[in-house]
């Protein structure tokens, strides 16, 4: 990577078979580093005492804490950390869970080497992984278990600059994305996006996106 550091990524499954699989995976790859590894979600949190990442992929379904409560604790504790899901087709209810408890998307367990490693890098630049069919039960789930955020959306205005972002977020942009678009630099649409954030009360990009997104369409 010519110097740069390298992106830090966490490996937590009870299956120890498919721990190494994704260690050598991504071993193979010169942008990424393995700097831990759990089977389940309380060894997992131990390992954050010593090393924070940048990307923790995490399974859902694990003896003793599983990954649905352990992306909910990790994402109170680290607002900021990237948690990516590894399960298989038949977790919807989970993945939804997960979702509305802050992770960043959704990959399944059969995914190619090319495609995890592009995943990893479109969640670290803001982009929310997701297909329709969870994306529908995603807003649909934070709209039951959240409603009190329903309310929110009519105590806070928006500026037009600010409408101006919101409206690309909602769309997908990242960061970067959005300062090229509008003009303005990196810095200055991370403040105004933190205003936003501070507006509607949550740091979650998930659930912004869907307040934002009805925001917009009221």
């Amino acid at each position: 990577m010519n110097g740069e550091r390298k992106i830090s990524v966490m490996l937590v499954d009870d299956q120890k078979l498919m721990l190494e699989g994704l260690e050598t995976l991504l071993a193979l790859r010169s942008d990424l580093a393995i700097v831990g590894s759990a089977q389940s979600g309380e060894e997992a949190l131990e390992q954050l005492r010593w090393v924070v990442p940048d990307v923790i992929l995490m399974d859902i379904r694990m003896p003793g804490m599983g990954g649905v409560k352990a992306t909910e604790i990790i994402k109170e504790l680290y607002p900021d950390m990237v948690i990516l899901i590894l399960t298989t087709f038949d977790d919807d209810a989970y993945i939804i869970e997960a979702l509305s408890n802050g992770a960043a998307g959704y990959l399944l367990k059969d995914i190619d080497g090319v495609k995890l490693v592009q995943s990893i890098h479109e969640a670290l630049s803001g982009n929310l992984l997701l297909t329709g069919k969870v994306a529908r039960k995603l807003a649909l789930n934070i709209r039951n278990k959240n409603s009190r955020l329903d309310k929110s959306c009519k105590g806070f205005e928006l500026t037009q600059r600010e409408l101006d972002l919101a409206r690309l977020l909602v769309e997908g942009y990242n960061a970067k994305e959005i300062s090229e678009k509008l003009y303005l630099t990196q810095g200055t649409v991370k403040n105004y996006l933190s205003d936003i954030y501070t507006k509607i009360g949550t740091n979650d990009r998930a659930k912004a996106v869907l307040l934002l997104n009805r925001y917009l369409s009221e």
